[in-house]
């Protein structure tokens, strides 16, 4: 199982913040997170787009990683 997480640096590469959904969604799939990822990510950069069509943090990422389950 997997969920959604970004990376956003707001001030220099070297200050970044990861940050997961609240509530996480869990996807059984990596290519079924992907596919939510990368409606996330296109929803969340045209939020921090200015008017000139720039990019307002330094860097945005967003991605899937595994959830470990405790057996």
């Amino acid at each position: 199982m997997f969920k959604m997480f970004a990376i956003i640096c707001v001030i220099s590469v070297f200050e970044c913040k990861t940050m997961y959904e609240d509530p996480p969604r869990v996807f059984d799939t990596k290519e079924q997170c992907l596919v939510a990822a990368k409606m996330k990510e296109d929803l969340t950069r045209e939020q921090l787009t200015d008017e000139d069509g720039y990019l307002t943090v330094e860097h945005f990422e967003v991605g899937c990683e595994i959830i470990d389950e405790e057996i």
